[in-house]
Order: structure tokens, then C-alpha cells, then sequence
């Protein structure tokens, strides 16, 4: 049987990295943690879950380059944790420059 892990495109990496996110319509704004990130997307830490299909503008750093700018679509909330996850969303990059997706992949590949 295949876990959730093994369905997924992109290698992921567990690590700490700090997004800040926006409404599509420019309004509101959240500073959030990222818990893992892939080429695909990420897991981000927080107590204010959206609700799937929501979207969000993001941006965050990766070492070695300057901002980098997403879109994203809220993919699933994990509203209810265990005792050792925290609550938070499952984010996918929908709007992502192949550059910036390209450079991604290679951090996280080159760091796993």
C-alpha cells in the first residue's frame, strides 16, 4: 500500500523557512513557517487554516537566491493534530517560475 509520502512528485525537506503570504486580492497578511518545502509546495505551520482551494500569494527565501515569488493553492488543512504534529495547510505552487522551481528542486535535492 502507498503512503502519502510515496504519492507525492517531489522530493520534500524537512526544514524551517518563513513565508510571508497574502490574499489573491492584495488584502490581509501572514507571516507563516514553513515546516517542509518541495518544488510542489509545502507544509506551513499555523492556527489560521484556510479552507481548500483558497489561494495565496506567497514569498519566501531559499539559500543561494534572493525572494522568490509563488502562487499557491491551499491543497488540505490539518485542523485536528496529533500529539506531535502541529496544525497547519498543505500548500501546492501553482504559479511558479521554472527558474525559481528549477533552482527549488536542486536545493533539495542537493540537501536531503
Amino acid at each position: 500500500m502507498l503512503t502519502h509520502e510515496d504519492k507525492r512528485r517531489h522530493v520534500r525537506r524537512t526544514l524551517s523557512v518563513e513565508f510571508r503570504a497574502g490574499g489573491m486580492d492584495g488584502l490581509g497578511a501572514l507571516e507563516l513557517s514553513g515546516a517542509d518545502l518541495s518544488a510542489g509546495g509545502a507544509f506551513l505551520v499555523s492556527d489560521l487554516l484556510l479552507e481548500p482551494g483558497e489561494m495565496l500569494s506567497l514569498e519566501f527565501e531559499i539559500a543561494g537566491r534572493g525572494p522568490v515569488q509563488a502562487q499557491a493553492r491551499v491543497a488540505w488543512a490539518r485542523r485536528f493534530p496529533g500529539p506531535e504534529q502541529p496544525s497547519g495547510m498543505g500548500i501546492e505552487f501553482v504559479r511558479l517560475g521554472k527558474d525559481e522551481r528549477a533552482a527549488l528542486d536542486a536545493w533539495v535535492h542537493a540537501t536531503t
